[in-house]
């Protein structure tokens, strides 16, 4: 998952790839603590070009992962399909400019600093696919979650409970 800058100077690369979710330490991370399952490979569909001193990269990023509903815990599996946007720069040696007493730096532009001849996507495509994952994913609109007195799945049964005051 590498770019050289040299293939890029003459016309844009396509870059597709399919890659094993424990490449992403990060994913495997979150597999390890039950947080969510990833199924088959994170796969990409990117084109690299160079723009003037910038590196752009854009394209699609696609996973299989289960996780857990947010009301009533049911494993709910999704096809993530993310866009990929992403603007490296060569890292230069320079103090960040002061403007109005504001320091900016190229990370807080959105810019991604690399040095030498190669860029490595794995970093950046693991934090656009752990940003992408669903927040509040729903087995379906109409879950009815689980019973906040005695933990019932309310989707299956209804349980006696009174509501809580």
């Amino acid at each position: 998952m590498e770019i050289r800058i040299d293939t890029l100077r003459e016309r844009p690369r396509q870059l597709v790839f399919a890659e094993p979710f424990e490449r992403f330490p990060g994913l495997v991370a979150l597999a390890g603590q039950g947080m969510a399952a990833f199924r088959g490979d994170v796969r990409a569909e990117l084109t690299a070009e160079l723009v003037g001193s910038l590196v752009e990269v854009e394209g699609i990023l696609t996973c299989t992962v289960t996780v857990a509903c947010s009301r009533c815990l049911q494993p709910v599996t999704q096809q993530l399909e993310l866009p990929v946007a992403l603007s490296f720069t060569r890292s230069a040696k320079v103090e960040p400019v002061a403007v109005a007493e504001l320091e900016l730096s190229e990370e807080d532009v959105g810019l991604i600093p690399f040095e030498g001849d190669e860029i490595d996507l794995g970093a950046p495509l693991e934090q656009e696919l752990l940003m992408g994952l669903p927040q509040h994913p729903l087995c379906a609109d109409s879950c009815a979650g689980l019973c906040p007195v005695c933990g019932a799945d309310l989707n299956h049964n209804r349980c006696g409970c009174a509501p809580p005051v």
